[in-house]
This record gives C-alpha cells, structure tokens and sequence, in this order.
C-alpha cells in the first residue's frame, strides 16, 4: 500500500481473523467492536482506539449490526508519512506502531471522527474523495504521533510550545485544572520559562490559556449536548454554577443559559 488512506468500514457480527502488511489504525464511532490480538482482547467504541502493527494477526467481529469503525491504513511509501516522522523526530513503525494496543483518545479528538466519518461518506469526486481520505489519514497519524512524544517526555521541539499537546494536556485533566507547576513539569521546563513561551506563542498566561480552553469545551457542550449547566460547571472543575456563569460571561459576552438557548437543539 503505498499511500496512507482513512475509510469507514462497517463491521459484521461475525468472527473474522486476518492480518495485513501495513500498520493500521482502528478508531471506534458507532457500536462496539470486540477486538482479540496478541496483548489480549478489547471493546474499541467511540474515544477508543487500536493499533495494529505489520504482520498482527488479529480477530474481530461487531457487537451488533451498527458497528463501524474508522480505519487508517499506513502506506509504505507515503512521502507525507515520511516528512512527518522527521518534524516530529519518531519513527512511526518503531514507536507508535511497533506493538499492538488500545488507547483512550484525548475529548478533542473525539468530535474529529464523528466529523471524518462524515466527511468521508459525503459525496465527492473520485479525486476530492481520494484527497480527503489521504488528508484525514494523515491527520489521525500526527495528533497520536504528537501524544506520543508528550507521553515519551521529549521537550517541545525548537523551543516552541505544542497547542495540541497542551490541549490535550488539559483535556485530561478538566475536573481539576492543572496549576502553573503542573503545567511547566509536563513540559519539562521550569515554571517561568513555561509562562514566557506561552506568553510568547499564545499571547496569554498559562492559566488564561487553560481557563479559555475549559470554557471552549463548555461552549461546546451547551450548544451540542442536553447536560445541565451545573452538570458542566462541576466537570470543568468549577466551585458553584455562579463562578462558572461569572467566567463564562467574562469570556463570552453571555451567559450559558443565553448560549444554550442561541444554539440548535441538539439531537
């Protein structure tokens, strides 16, 4: 396979076992599939995802007749594959997908495969769907590639803070925000350097970036989903509702109740 390719592919609630000699991808959307390779078995569904190296034999079937998961296919020779492993100085078959396992995505990544997924069955020409496929591939590989480095312990590269990775940084953490020591250690930077750079590539402080990134989240919640205001305010790690509504109305201009109501019901 020579190029990287993203596809949703709907799976059967039968028993199937095969292997391939390319990496692959597996990110959960709709139902629940049961997967078996060599770690042991998992249930792969929405925020859920697998790796399978070249040559991982490996048995799977759906849940139930919804199951469809979205796939990434690594290619051989893909140049793209290639100039991301040297930004991100990983060999991808050496690091990400040398062994077979299961990960829980960061909740930024979760909203991006219900939108590939979309996308994906949109109708395009045979050229804008091959692009599209490509570009999605592609894009999945680097957000893990760049986890990956985080959760390795490499500084950031060239001295510049990664917004990916401090967002995915937080995200983890959105019950108890992280603190301005928390934040520099998981950078591996002291704490006044870490404020500098943030300072310098965002144009804010670190906990201005972090309180911004939480109400981003609660934007998204009010407008896309029916959990209560209280509900968000304490899972974005907020004393009372009326601290998260004062915070709210300082970022936005508005209330949450004014947001929830401007928004299309959810369905």
């Amino acid at each position: 396979m020579p190029r990287t390719l993203a596809r949703c592919n709907r799976i059967a609630p039968r028993s199937v076992e095969h292997c391939h000699p390319y990496p692959q991808l597996l990110l959960g959307w709709r139902g629940v599939l049961d997967l078996e390779f060599s770690p042991g078995g998992e249930h792969v569904a929405l925020g859920q995802a697998a790796i399978l190296p070249p040559g991982e034999r490996h048995l799977f079937l759906g849940c139930d007749d919804s199951c469809e998961v979205l796939v990434i296919d690594l290619g051989s020779d893909d140049p793209c594959l290639a100039a991301l492993e040297q930004s991100c100085t990983l060999q991808l078959r050496q690091s990400l997908f040398a062994t077979p396992k299961s990960l829980s995505l960061p909740p930024t990544l979760i909203p991006m495969v219900e939108l590939a997924t979309r996308q994906l069955k949109a109708h395009k020409s045979t050229a804008q769907s091959a692009l599209l496929n490509h570009q999605l591939a592609i894009f999945f590989v680097s957000q893990l590639s760049e986890l990956l480095t985080l959760d390795s312990g490499a500084p950031p590269s060239q001295g510049r803070l990664s917004a990916t990775l401090l967002d995915s940084f937080i995200d983890e953490r959105l019950s108890q925000p992280p603190d301005n020591p928390t934040l520099a250690d998981a950078f591996h930077l002291s704490q006044s350097r870490f404020h500098l750079l943030c300072l310098r590539d965002f144009g804010v402080t670190p906990q201005t970036y972090v309180m911004n990134r939480r109400l981003r989240w609660a934007r998204f919640w009010l407008r896309e989903t029916r959990r209560t205001v209280s509900d968000i305010a304490f899972d974005l790690g907020f004393a009372d509702v009326s601290s998260f509504s004062r915070a709210y109305r300082r970022r936005m201009g508005h209330s949450p109740s004014e947001e929830r109501k401007s928004a299309t019901p959810p369905k």
